[in-house]
């Protein structure tokens, strides 16, 4: 994804219109559609879209904070954990159909981790959490976040996954280091 074609930016009412996205989840594009503008007002979520040269709403995702008690943390938590583990959720990651398999989706995750491993130097973030969506396309969903360094929290259930900000740091490293390489 080039920056001078498509624009990531937090979600404005007036500026992101949402009326024809269709990601295929009739329950997120409902979400996105009726409820996003609420939610965020009320502080219960952020949402980030992104937009082709037109201003054409392809994709958007959202953060939230959230907390994973010790007991469900995996390997998140410490032997000496009592307290809740604090994390930011993905709550969403959509494309609409008209984009999909263009990598947009890969850039919108990219910029949540980028957005998170910033977030974190400020208040403490122990990860990314999100839980794929279970449908007929659970295992291709499921392939996408694991290629991009997310692990389930437990092989018997793989929905709930995660990526730690110290995993997401070292992405983010090694991916400036490679742009430097390649700008001459």
């Amino acid at each position: 994804m080039t920056e001078q074609k498509y624009k990531i930016t937090q979600f404005e009412k007036a500026l992101h219109d949402r009326s024809a996205f269709s990601c295929g989840v009739p329950p997120i594009d409902n979400w996105i559609k009726t409820s996003i503008s609420d939610e965020t007002k009320n502080d219960r979520v952020r949402l980030w879209c992104g937009t082709d040269p037109d201003g054409t709403l392809f994709g958007a995702y959202a953060l939230n904070p959230h907390s994973v008690v010790p007991e469900e943390a995996g390997p998140l938590a410490r032997r000496k954990d009592r307290k809740p583990i604090p994390v930011l959720y993905l709550t969403c990651l959509a494309i609409d159909v008209r984009f999909q398999k263009m990598g947009l989706g890969e850039a919108l995750i990219g910029h949540a981790i980028e957005k998170a491993a910033q977030l974190s130097k400020e208040i403490p973030i122990s990860a990314i959490v999100l839980d794929v969506f279970e449908d007929e396309n659970f295992d291709r969903r499921l392939a996408f976040y694991a290629r991009l360094g997310f692990s389930s929290f437990d092989p018997n259930k793989p929905a709930r996954m995660y990526l730690t900000i110290a995993d997401a740091r070292v992405a983010l490293a090694a991916q400036e280091k490679q742009k430097e390489k390649a700008t001459p």
